[in-house]
């Protein structure tokens, strides 16, 4: 529980006709278990603290506080208190719903906006001054920023509506008419919220591609490394405290170097070198450097024979002298910890040298940044849900013989819930639980030392830091992209998209997997996270649940996804790339039907908008398929027999290079090819009968005439 924040302003706000100064802001909403009520902010202080209201571990701290007192008109900071407490309190729950205390800064932000938009042009912010022509102009004003879109623009047009209806909450009363006749927000604004589409980019594939891969390799291989080190350096540290202990009355500098020496002893038995750091720290300036330019790790040295100062050792020049000694016949090695490390499959060499405390605390940010994106991804939870995973969130529900049958995660929805959220279980794969496994592993000693509940903690150990990674997710997303490079020989180890490295958000993982799993359950990253499995699962959303969304997010995607690839069949078209099968006579006359109306020239679209109005019934009709996609007509699909649904394909019955409906790209070639030889390969060996070869030769011959054109069309 925060203390209660101190008024910090010496001009105070007019006093409220609503509100009396000690009314508590906070009053009939649900509260934390630590919460006091006497200790809860008051309508009559300049910063409100709303901590005790925010149950979502993913909370930035900024949004815990507002702060009125930097708003000079007394008049506008009594209306924005108004404003703000009328909206989290909702007093008309027929009109709008309460606004959560995170999205409580930006209602502030709004409301400032147009009472100095009001001041500037009235003299005050009285709301009796407001007339329509006034509006007008606000709204003009809104829309002169170019960088706004119709979204933002709704957000501002809000507060004028907001002050109509909120009237009776707001001393001397709300806008006294009906701003713009009623129309709403959206309409005032342009927004078309039934033609909106989500504008938060898909992460292309071979960028997620890369980023999973990576990050498994940190779950499922490097974890182990990583943890096994933290856990020699926790030993290390408590054993060195003991040392320090036991040492107070022995003289310094001869106790130091004399153990310095034997345990460079031991470690020459072991065939191992003087410790050096991997990465020069700025604390070691002006420490002498080993032959190679790399420091001398003093920290490692002074922890493992108990000295309190790195100074003790560096400083001394007898002690310095003996070490560059002994590095001279037994050599240096990077990093110096025990721990060993595992190998690279790739390489069958270690995947980094030893480590140094340093490297340490990089790789676990890395770990930690890899196991936020396995779970991001491959559960389709939002970041509020999956920063408010705990320790034992993962639950296994085994079979009769003991195998298991499923993964459950459990966590908290937020969206469109009470403040304090509900509680829902996922299913998800095992990726997600060995992700899982390593973070609370990972975490324990932050959890422990703060007492805190999330697995996602910051794991800086500052006094300053941050209890929770929060708003820093997108952050060490970008320092794992960027860390990566370390790893491969040749950078970037992820590729960049469009020239420029991929700028990650946590809200992309959700959309990203179900695009992919919609329109590209057979693509790159398929076999690799077993896309079959993770679609089947998250399809049950909230499990036993009636809420559950991911499958609507799933069919949204698909519906998106369907016109992008029409969409992209028609710009390759105009580019030459004819697509092969018995569908493509039908869709060249659709697409040139569409060229002679929009007049669209070779390799360039005249207008997207218009295009893609034109293309909305085939994209409705599309199904994607690995071997060729279907433009599905219930009236002539030969894979349809009298007691099938009309609605859609059955796979299973399909026939490319017959059924009216069957179309094939340049993307389909590979598999076919990749069948072909098969075949050959067969022919080759002396285990088929004539009968099965003729078969082979033919089926082989079919396939070729139906990628011929194709394959002509790609040359």
């Amino acid at each position: 529980m925060r203390a209660k924040p101190a008024t910090t302003d010496t001009r105070p706000s007019l006093p409220s006709a609503i509100h009396a100064d000690d009314a508590d802001i906070l009053a009939g909403r649900p509260l934390g278990p630590d919460a006091e009520r006497s200790m809860l902010s008051r309508f009559g202080d300049d910063v409100w603290d709303l901590s005790p209201s925010m149950f979502r571990a993913n909370a930035r701290p900024s949004y815990f506080r507002l702060n009125f007192g930097t708003i000079e008109d007394p008049a506008l900071r009594r209306l924005a208190k108004e404003y703000v407490l009328a909206r989290l309190l909702a007093p008309l729950r027929s009109y709008r719903a309460p606004c959560s205390p995170s999205t409580a800064i930006g209602t502030l932000l709004f409301l400032r906006h147009f009472g100095e938009f009001l001041r500037d042009r009235t003299g005050s912010v009285e709301m009796g001054r407001v007339d329509q022509l006034l509006l007008n102009a606000y709204l003009a004003h809104v829309r002169a920023d170019p960088s706004r879109s119709s979204q933002q623009v709704r957000l501002y047009i809000d507060v004028p509506i907001d002050l109509y209806h909120l009237g009776p909450w707001v001393t001397g009363g709300g806008i006294p008419f009906l701003p713009w006749g009623g129309r709403t927000a959206s309409n005032v604004s342009g927004r078309n919220r039934a033609s909106a589409e989500n504008t938060t980019p898909r992460i292309p594939e071979p960028v997620i591609g890369a980023m999973l891969h990576w990050s498994m390799r940190y779950v499922d291989i490097y974890a182990p490394d990583i943890l096994a080190a933290r856990e020699e350096l926790d030993r290390l540290e408590v054993r060195f405290a003991q040392i320090l202990a036991e040492d107070v009355r022995q003289d310094q500098h001869e106790r130091y170097r004399y153990r310095l020496r034997a345990w460079l002893e031991a470690r020459r038995a072991e065939g191992r070198g003087v410790p050096l750091w991997e990465r020069r720290p700025n604390t070691t300036r002006g420490i002498p450097d080993a032959a190679g330019g790399n420091a001398y790790n003093f920290r490692l040295m002074c922890l493992q024979i108990g000295c309190p100062r790195t100074g003790n050792v560096s400083r001394s020049t007898a002690t310095v002298r003996m070490l560059e000694q002994m590095a001279g016949e037994m050599g240096t090695e990077i990093g110096g910890m025990d721990t060993p490390i595992s190998l690279n499959p790739d390489t069958g060499l270690p995947w980094r040298e030893r480590f140094d405390t340093d490297s340490l605390q990089h790789e676990e940010r890395m770990l930690q940044a890899a196991c936020y994106i396995v779970c991001a991804y491959l559960t389709g939870m939002r970041d509020s849900e999956v920063q408010d995973m705990e320790p034992g969130c993962v639950l296994v529900e085994r079979s009769a013989d003991n195998l298991i049958e499923r993964y459950r995660v459990r966590s908290t929805v937020y969206k469109h819930r009470e403040p304090a959220g509900v509680s829902a279980d996922w299913i998800t794969i095992a990726p997600v639980a060995r992700a899982v496994e390593a973070m609370e592993v990972l975490s324990r000693r932050a959890r422990d030392d703060r007492d805190l509940r999330s697995l996602w903690v910051s794991l800086k150990p500052w006094d300053w830091t941050a209890d929770y990674l929060a708003s820093q997710a997108s952050l060490i997303i970008k320092m794992f992209r960027d860390g990566l490079d370390a790893r491969v020989a040749n950078p970037p180890a992820i590729p960049h998209f469009a020239g420029r490295p991929w700028h990650f958000t946590t809200r992309q993982f959700r959309r990203t997997i179900a695009w992919y799993i919609a329109n590209r359950p057979f693509g790159v990253i398929a076999g690799k996270i077993q896309y079959k499995h993770a679609s089947v699962a998250m399809f049950e959303g909230y499990a036993g649940a009636p809420h559950g969304d991911f499958r609507r997010a799933v069919e949204q995607e698909r519906a998106l996804g369907q016109l992008d690839d029409v969409v992209a069949y028609y710009e390759a078209y105009l580019q030459g790339d004819v697509p092969g099968g018995p569908a493509s006579s039908r869709l060249k006359q659709e697409f040139a039907h569409i060229r002679d109306t929009l007049g669209d020239l070779p390799g360039r679209v005249l207008d997207q908008k218009r295009l893609r109005t034109m293309l909305a019934h085939l994209g409705k009709t599309l199904h994607v398929g690995f071997l060729n996609d279907c433009f599905f007509d219930a009236a002539s699909a030969l894979c349809l027999r009298p007691d099938d649904s009309q609605v859609a394909p059955v796979i299973s019955r399909c026939s490319p290079d017959r059924c009216p409906n069957s179309c094939l790209t340049a993307r389909h070639v590979a598999p076919w090819r990749a069948s072909i030889e098969e075949g050959e390969h067969l022919l080759q060996g002396n285990t088929l009968s004539a009968f099965q070869k003729v078969a082979i030769v033919q089926d082989n011959n079919r396939k070729r005439r139906l990628i011929a054109h194709v394959e002509d069309t790609k040359a």
